[in-house]
This record gives structure tokens, C-alpha cells and sequence, in this order.
């Protein structure tokens, strides 16, 4: 007789059946990102998340979450001054299903910084740190380009060394002079309204002319 189980005489079917497969989105839930008040436009995106099941609470999966749009159309405008900057947002707080932001940083796109580089020019680059007023810390990274003076005769537009310091001494000077007496919501309108980067063009052109400063 062959050693083993009949499989004539076993009694019940197969364990471990599995129940109906439940729908992934049903488990799920929309929440409206919500942008800052200096914004036109509050209400830019939307966002899902697991909804709370247990010790998993979904708020605490959503803060933290970074959301980017475009500063055009957080603004509504149609001008190319802030097509090519990207805002980038935090979220702080969950009320109800609307997520309430931050700023939390902005940069141009890579297609602008790229048409802002030319030869026969000299780049200057510097890195700010200050605290606002209301205790945030913000780190700014500044670029400037020179560019020829009127009826000059030469190709290039090269600036001294001894210029450049100095351009990079009254530069963090000024941004920390100006953003620290402000709260992170008012330098985040002087950084996004080009209020900052005017001044800071107006002041440093007598020591070396300016194209950009961004």
C-alpha cells in the first residue's frame, strides 16, 4: 500500500481562500493643497492619501509633503517674468481635506538659467544666510552677469576681481540688511515681485554695470 493521503476520502475544500479583492481607490481619499495668502491663487493642486486605518493616521502622512508650481500661475498672469519660476510649497497643517502650505523655496527653470549664460561676460556668484524677523532661515543663492558699458569699443565685458568682492560685499549686505528686519511672508513677496533684485541692480551698477541678477 503506497504511504500518503487519499485523496478519495478528504474531507473540506481548500483553506485559505481569499474574499472579495477590494477596489485600491475605495481605501483612498482627495485633499486640496492650499497656497499661502500672499498668492492669487490658493487652491493650485490636489493631492491623494491612504485614509487613517489604525495607528496610521493620514495627517501625520501628510505633512511634510513638498508640492511645486509654476509663480505665473500661482499669480495668474501672463507675463514671461514669472513663467520660468518654480515655487516650491510644504505642507504645515490638515483642516478637513484642505492642506494648508509654506514657502519653502523657489529656483528658475533650467531652460532660463541656461539662456543667461554668454561668453565675453564675467559671472558672479554668492551665497546669503540670514533669519527674518520671525525666526525662519532662508539661504539665497545670488548670480549677476556684467554687461558692456555704453560706446565701449571692446568685445568683452570682463570685471576685476577687486569689483567682484566688492560687488559680493555690498550684495549680502544689502539682502541681510533688508530680509531680516521682515517676516518670511513679506520676503517671500520681495523675493517673488523682483522688489530685492531691482534694488540690488540699482545699487550695484555704478561699481560694475549689470545685465541680470537674479
Amino acid at each position: 500500500m503506497a504511504l500518503g493521503k487519499n485523496k478519495r476520502i478528504s474531507k473540506g475544500g481548500k483553506r485559505g481562500k481569499r474574499g472579495k479583492a477590494q477596489e485600491t481607490m475605495a481605501r483612498k481619499e482627495w485633499y486640496d493643497v492650499v497656497a499661502p495668502s500672499n498668492f492669487e491663487k490658493r487652491q493650485f493642486s490636489k493631492t491623494i492619501c491612504n485614509k487613517t486605518q489604525g495607528t496610521r493616521i493620514a495627517a501625520d502622512v501628510l505633512r511634510g509633503r513638498v508640492f511645486e508650481a509654476n509663480l505665473a500661475d500661482l499669480n495668474q498672469s501672463a507675463g514671461e517674468e514669472e513663467a520660468y519660476r518654480k515655487v516650491r510649497f510644504t505642507v504645515q497643517e490638515v483642516q478637513g481635506r484642505n492642506l494648508l502650505t509654506q514657502f519653502h523655496s523657489m529656483e528658475m527653470t533650467t531652460d532660463k538659467m541656461a539662456s543667461l549664460l554668454r561668453k565675453w561676460c564675467t559671472t558672479m556668484e554668492t551665497t546669503v544666510e540670514v533669519r527674518t524677523a520671525d525666526g525662519y532661515t532662508m539661504c539665497l543663492f545670488v548670480v549677476a552677469f556684467t554687461k558692456p558699458q555704453a560706446n565701449q569699443q571692446s568685445r568683452n565685458c570682463y570685471a576685476k576681481q577687486r569689483l567682484v568682492k566688492w560687488l559680493r560685499m555690498r550684495v549680502t549686505k544689502m539682502i541681510k540688511r533688508r530680509l531680516s528686519k521682515v517676516q518670511i511672508k513679506e520676503a517671500v513677496s520681495l523675493l517673488t515681485r523682483n522688489v530685492l533684485s531691482d534694488a540690488l541692480v540699482r545699487r550695484c551698477n555704478p561699481i560694475v554695470p549689470l545685465r541680470e541678477m537674479r
